[in-house]
């Protein structure tokens, strides 16, 4: 994004300091250490730290010029702005940036689950056809969404952009400032419901993706989810469908199975995916559906779709000394967990889980990891290793239900141990757990000892 400095002033309703000549902004960060051509630097105070500690470093490293809610002292010969909040600050330029550029296509996606591999298979998709940008790892929220958008290039004409949330409000809050004109909801779990209590509610949240997009904007949606499939009616917008069990606009049929992968057809087209996840069918569809809205051509979105996501931490399989790990420790919830699960069983050779606590739950924490031990006694598993306080209703319930299956409940400290003892050449071994359980940690050195 280029602004001029004087623009960037008059939007935010304030002078420039030190001013002698307008600046030309090319680029935004709110990192000292990441400085590039003509930056504005945008200094955030949080709960443990303070941008504005970090301003001289900042021009320093080449910096042409700040905002700061705070009285400084810097050399003179480097302008900026003062503003009473830097956070409000940027996500007003955000907007403001978001509504000069209307010939911009925006593409917002949320959901329980699935978000980044879909913003990944979108992304690829459209590169095919557009100059196009996305989001980075977790620049979802409040400050992640307006600071990405901000560095969206001039010359990109596509933005795929993920959009997270904990509560209502916060999707409206960021649909505003993207103002998507087509809108996705991957489906409607249970994460978060600690603070929204039931999943109707999350639906109501998810939806509200709808507030900043435009009437003839179109909400694609996961008809196989059974929240989306009954309350679809009840969304604003023009609804487009995927999926696979249902009928849907975009439906995945003749799907096969392959050892990297996963074949399928939709509306006479078969597309080949790279991919040991069953659900990442759906992610895809997504992806399909948004390239033939966007009028991109059958061959294009073959094409991209055919990129592998892989994605750090999320199901991914790592090969050594004859073991298959596959870490998916960046986060869970209860319908990703199930998911992963069944992503493993469709390996051979001995399935081991190692499995922690699901965070953000709350009261409903007991049920939805009992929900999982349930699963699992259906499921072909040997071993299942669980850790952490919630995750003991997981070893529980197979505990109590399989004779077949071997279950240990246990530190993080111990699962090493177990593990030694329990693989073999041609395991499987699935890592899950909330990002908080730092089960990665465990993964690391796991992979080191094999």
């Amino acid at each position: 994004m280029s602004l001029w400095l004087s623009e960037i002033a008059e939007t935010l309703h304030t002078n420039i300091e030190n001013f002698r000549d307008d600046v030309l902004i090319e680029s935004f960060s709110i990192n000292s250490k990441n400085i590039g051509k003509n930056t504005l630097f945008i200094p955030l105070k949080g709960n443990k730290f303070d941008g504005h500690d970090f301003i001289q470093e900042a021009i320093s490293r080449g910096a042409i010029s700040f905002i700061t809610q705070k009285d400084v002292n810097t050399e003179k010969s480097c302008p900026y702005l003062k503003v009473e909040d830097t956070l409000k600050a940027m996500q007003i330029l955000a907007k403001a940036y978001r509504e000069k550029r209307k010939d911009l296509i925006v593409i917002g996606i949320t959901g329980s689950v699935g978000k980044t591999t879909t913003k990944e298979y979108v992304f690829n998709v459209l590169s095919n056809k557009f100059r196009s940008y996305k989001n980075e790892g977790n620049f979802n929220n409040h400050i992640g969404l307006p600071y990405s958008i901000l560095n969206i290039p001039d010359e990109a004409k596509v933005a795929t952009l993920e959009m997270g949330m904990s509560n209502f409000g916060e999707i409206s809050f960021l649909s505003k400032i993207a103002k998507p004109n087509i809108g996705i909801i991957t489906n409607i779990g249970v994460a978060h419901i600690e603070n929204l209590k039931t999943r109707y509610n999350i639906f109501l949240a998810k939806s509200e993706i709808q507030d900043g997009m435009p009437e003839d904007g179109i909400l694609i949606v996961n008809n196989d989810n059974d929240i989306l499939y009954s309350h679809k009616h009840e969304l604003k917008r023009r609804v487009v469908t995927v999926g696979i069990e249902n009928d849907a606009d975009f439906r995945a049929e003749d799907i096969q199975k392959v050892d990297n992968g996963f074949f399928f057809v939709v509306s006479n087209h078969k597309y080949f995916i790279e991919s040991f996840n069953f659900h990442d069918i759906y992610n895809s569809l997504f992806a399909i559906a948004v390239g033939e809205i966007l009028g991109i051509e059958k061959e294009a979105i073959e094409k991209g779709i055919l990129k592998k996501c892989g994605l750090r931490r999320r199901f991914e399989v790592i090969k050594k000394n004859g073991v298959t790990v596959v870490d998916d420790s960046y986060n869970a919830s209860t319908h990703s967990m199930m998911s992963a699960i069944d992503g493993v069983c469709g390996f051979s050779g001995k399935k081991i889980l190692v499995l922690g606590d699901m965070l953000e739950l709350g009261e409903f924490s007991e049920q939805e990891h009992r929900k999982v031990g349930k699963y699992i006694v259906s499921k072909p598993i040997d071993v299942i290793i669980c850790t952490g306080k919630d995750a003991f209703y997981i070893f529980d319930e197979v505990r109590k239900n399989s004779s077949s299956i071997k279950a240990y409940y246990a530190s993080k400290e111990e699962c090493l141990n177990i593990l030694k003892k329990e693989i073999e050449k041609e395991a499987i071994v699935l890592f899950k757990a909330s990002r908080g359980m730092k089960l990665d940690e465990l993964v690391d050195n796991f992979l080191r000892g094999l």
